[in-house]
């Protein structure tokens, strides 16, 4: 994909069409139809075996309305179970299936061939850089407050 060089000042821009890139790159070969952000869902499961809904969106920076709608499609779908919490029963616990467990490993793999494909034109300490510089315009964020623009 060429860039019009009148937006390659842009950064909002430039991560706009490489999320772009990704989208398409993931629905190209993704197994089981399971999307990218499901993936991500799955995966957190996976590392923090039950966990709350409302603490999966907030490491996933989604919206209530917005994990709620992965859960139930991927409950439905026979990747997560959704146990109520023995202290608290209006809260569930989400736990990984089996087919959940099973899904991951072909998963992981479209994961990291998607990654390897993003990155391939940079040189190994570039990737690298980039991760660092990605992550911690993340963490930076995090900690800013939202301004209207003036």
């Amino acid at each position: 994909m060429t860039v019009a060089p009148e937006l390659e000042a842009y950064t909002g821009f430039l991560v706009r069409a490489l999320q772009q890139v990704h989208l398409d790159l993931w629905a190209a070969g993704a197994p089981f139809g399971v999307t990218g952000i499901q993936f991500g869902v799955l995966t957190l499961v996976e590392a923090h075996p039950g966990i709350d809904q409302k603490s999966l969106g907030e490491l996933l920076q989604l919206d209530r309305s917005t994990i709620a709608d992965l859960v139930a499609r991927l409950q439905r779908q026979g990747y997560l179970e959704r146990i109520p919490d023995v202290a608290d029963r209006r809260r569930r616990l989400l736990t990984l299936t089996q087919a959940g467990r099973d899904a991951l490993t072909p998963l992981r793999a479209h994961a990291e061939d998607i990654n390897a494909r993003l990155i391939a034109a940079l040189a190994p300490e570039d990737q690298a850089q980039l991760r660092r510089i990605l992550t911690t315009l993340l963490s930076a964020r995090e900690d800013a407050p939202v301004e209207p623009a003036p």
